[in-house]
């Protein structure tokens, strides 16, 4: 059979299904109701395609597309995916690879040259699979002052790169989500064809799929039709534009709709491009150079959900959110494609469409695989474990708590239960997910400050346990100051207004930092936070401070005279 007529009857197989297996089990109204908060003419919401056996057997708007102009959601809408763009531009650097055009364990300097060298070669394998180590540049960008509602380029954003004298660690020794890795890839697939990403996956992706309403978007004046706007909730109430002029692409900026998406989908189970080569690199977990396997393919998420196989990523930036969820071995997924932020959490309301769907699936794997148990500690055991921990190395702070007889950790933007495994041992356990860190309180030697031994992203990290903020803000002018980072060309400013401390950046608004530790200060970014360390000299005095994100390990800004220390 032709190859034409062969996509021609895929494509008319997976979008000819109805929805009789849903209605059929009286499902829909179960799923409609996961959403109904969202249901309204007076917010944002989502889109969302169910696929079972190759069919959609249920698809749906929900909310707003645009609140200005009363247009409603529907499976036809155009979204912003985020970072589940990555396993697209995956799949752009695995067909040239097919094409003899690169190699998987190519040195990134090949290609991209002015890349500094860092003393260890970075691959564009460690790159797929976030092993590079490389700073991410979304969080450098906002560390800079760069608002995500700027225009910024692939020249702004390689020269940001290019600026960055280290990286996080040595490549593949651990794995570490990078926005990075994945925009270098978009200059690679540039240099090497002489075709933007957006050109290349449209002729060798989007096109032979049908994918007729999807795009890498790269000019942000580019008229959409059918796009939804981006939103966030308004501090006041309701809710307010979110929207972004960045123009780089390969780690976000594909703009599609979920019926679109479907048909991305189904290239995993029936591999027209790539072929299933592509599809079992794209879904083979890496490994670090120990041998051990970390939880990510190749722009995807390889997981376990309620004792099932389950294949994800999610995709955030500015106002729009979203989740491309597979359970391979049921044949089926759920595709979520929103415009808010805030409570909105696709990857879990997917989570909740699957339960309704697979239940006799997840209870059959339940019988099989039943749920270890663990000895339970009282309050009062626990106790001894609660505490501030803080990673000078990785810039990193860990929070323990006691709370219902239970130890709960909390790190920036996450809360884990924690689940004792014996002999001060924890593990932080993601819900319904077989993939747990792994952390160890170290009995402290006479005289020695307490340790904690983590492992986080499959390597090995000791956290050191701190005291609490001071209870008044009197030290705080020892703080006050200009720091400047060379890296990053970009100057903070500390002062204290009505006893809290408070940044100052160019292009940015005023921001209260919130103590967090003796000399430690937690702020906020565009998405997440960021942790700040002041360092002292051998007299006491504040000579600079690190600040680090949870994908950039501490940077350092420098105390310049202006407002120095006396």
């Amino acid at each position: 059979m032709a190859r034409s007529l062969v996509l021609a009857s895929i494509v008319c197989w997976v979008l000819a299904g109805s929805s009789s297996y849903a209605v059929a089990d009286g499902l829909t109204d179960q799923v409609d109701r996961i959403f109904v908060d969202w249901n309204t003419t007076s917010s944002p919401g989502c889109a969302l395609a169910v696929v079972k056996d190759g069919r959609i057997v249920y698809e749906h708007g929900y909310g707003m597309a645009n609140l200005e102009l009363g247009v409603a959601i529907s499976p036809q809408s155009v979204f912003d995916i985020g970072s589940v763009s990555k396993e697209i531009t995956a799949m752009a650097i695995l067909l040239l690879e097919q094409d003899g055009k690169l190699k998987l364990d190519d040195d990134v300097r090949k290609y991209l040259p002015e890349m500094p060298d860092y003393g260890s070669k970075i691959t564009l394998r460690h790159m797929l699979h976030h092993t590079s180590g490389l700073r991410n540049y979304d969080d450098l960008f906002d560390l800079e002052g760069i608002p995500e509602a700027d225009l910024t380029t692939d020249r702004d954003a390689l020269d940001l790169t290019v600026r960055q004298k280290g990286v996080n660690f040595k490549p593949g020794e651990e794995f570490l989500y990078s926005d990075t890795n994945f925009f270098l890839m978009s200059l690679i697939v540039k240099r090497v064809t002489g075709q933007t990403l957006r050109q290349f996956a449209q002729e060798r992706i989007f096109g032979p799929l049908g994918m007729t309403s999807t795009h890498y978007h790269d000019d942000h004046t580019m008229i959409v039709p059918r796009r939804a706007t981006g939103y966030a909730p308004h501090l006041g109430g309701g809710f307010e534009l979110d929207m972004s002029n960045f123009e780089q692409v390969g780690d976000g900026s594909v703009m599609t709709t979920v019926e679109d998406l479907v048909k991305w989908d189904q290239n995993f189970e029936h591999p027209v491009v790539g072929g299933p080569d592509a599809i079992r690199q794209l879904t083979t977990p890496g490994t670090l150079n120990n041998g051990q396997p970390i939880p990510y393919g190749m722009g995807l998420f390889i997981d376990h959900y309620r004792g099932l196989n389950w294949i994800h990523h999610a995709g955030e930036w500015v106002g729009y959110r979203a989740a491309f969820s597979r359970f391979p071995d049921q044949h089926f997924s759920a595709l979520l494609l929103c415009n808010c932020v805030g409570s909105m959490s696709p990857t879990a309301l997917s989570k909740q469409v699957a339960d309704i769907y697979l239940a006799g699936e997840f209870a059959q794997a339940k019988k099989t695989n039943p749920a270890r148990s663990a000895s339970p500690l009282s309050a009062s055991d626990l106790k001894p474990y609660a505490g501030i921990y803080w990673s000078e190395k990785n810039g990193a702070l860990r929070k323990f708590l006691v709370r219902d007889d239970k130890l709960i950790m909390v790190a920036p933007g996450t809360t884990f239960e924690m689940i004792p495994l014996g002999g001060g041992q924890f593990e932080a356990v993601e819900p319904d997910s077989e993939h747990q860190d792994k952390y160890v309180f170290l009995t402290a030697a006479s005289g020695r400050t307490p340790q904690l031994e983590a492992w986080e992203g499959g390597a090995r990290a000791l956290y050191e346990l701190v005291q609490g903020p001071p209870s008044d803000a009197s030290g705080f002018a020892d703080y006050a100051g200009a720091y400047t980072n060379d890296e990053l060309h970009a100057t903070w400013t500390i002062v204290v207004q009505d006893g809290k401390l408070i940044r100052q950046q160019w292009m940015t608004e005023d921001e209260p930092l919130e103590p967090a530790f003796n000399d430690g200060f937690i702020g906020d970014l565009s998405e997440g936070q960021f942790l700040m360390h002041f360092n002292r000299d051998g007299h006491g005095r504040v000579v600079s401070f690190d600040v680090s994100t949870e994908m950039v390990r501490p940077m350092k800004f420098v105390r310049t005279g202006n407002g120095a220390a006396p």
